[in-house]
């Protein structure tokens, strides 16, 4: 559904939640605050250690979209919902200085308030950002109003209605023309539990995505794959080019996708 925020025409997905046109970005406008999730800095680094060499975009692309949705809704907060950095088993130099490069050119747009909810990646990056005035949250965030942000790898123990998790980078695999597309996802899943957990596709330009399933144990998140009642997952496409739509329900849209 279209709504108008007082910023802009954007699409409201859940409560209290709206999803910007073309971009890998939530806004809650009750509490002024922009999320995002899995930017996976470093990575370019860490996969030139395994031999393969990739153009060093990931941070250009961060910073544009991440801009980009705060000049759209004037956010003054953003929230990352897990995996700033890519590397689990140090911090590499490429993390220590992109992750810098990110929040300052956050603050240059804009942000008065970052806030970093940790991902299963996100080790030893912790005191670089209290440095530079980052919160670093370990469990979740509460944005007020039922709403509450979690990288999704653990369980959320929590009095809310709506999760936004990350985590899963999910996608849609397609056919087009003989080859094979992956479009990124957003997927509003309903629990077992009553809530809903909103799956935000990943920021990482080069975290093309997973492709979704029926089969709940295909999931990392313990909170899809243990209370997720994917069949009746909504997920919606969002693509720069291709833009941002709703689909029908999972279960209906992955018969007519075919194998």
């Amino acid at each position: 559904m279209a709504s108008d925020t007082g910023v802009g025409v954007e699409l409201q997905i859940a409560r209290g939640l709206y999803l910007l046109e073309g971009l890998p970005a939530l806004y809650h406008p009750a509490s002024g605050t922009l999320i995002v999730a899995d930017v996976h800095l470093g990575y370019e680094d860490a996969m030139a250690e395994a031999g393969v060499y990739l153009p060093r975009l990931q941070l250009r692309h961060a910073l544009e979209v991440t801009r980009e949705a705060i000049r759209r809704t004037g956010a003054r907060r953003v929230v990352i919902a897990g995996d700033l950095k890519h590397v689990f088993s140090k911090l590499t130099r490429q993390e220590r200085i992109e992750s810098v490069k990110f929040v300052r050119g956050l603050e240059e747009a804009g942000a008065a308030e970052l806030v970093l909810v940790k991902g299963n990646h996100d080790t030893f990056i912790s005191g670089v950002l209290k440095k530079l005035g980052v919160e670093v949250v370990d469990d979740y965030l509460d944005l007020g109003g039922g709403v509450v942000v979690a990288h999704g790898h653990k369980r959320v123990e929590c009095d809310c209605r709506v999760i936004v998790i990350g985590h899963e980078h999910p996608a849609l695999q397609v056919d087009v023309e003989g080859a094979r597309v992956k479009l990124p996802l957003l997927l509003e899943v309903p629990l077992s539990s009553g809530r809903v957990a909103v799956v935000m596709p990943a920021l990482g330009l080069y975290q093309t995505g997973n492709p979704v399933s029926l089969d709940p144990s295909q999931y990392l998140s313990p909170i899809v794959r243990e209370e997720g009642l994917v069949a009746d997952a909504v997920p919606w496409v969002v693509d720069k080019d291709v833009g941002t739509h709703p689909f029908t329900r999972l279960d209906v849209l992955l018969e007519a996708a075919g194998p």
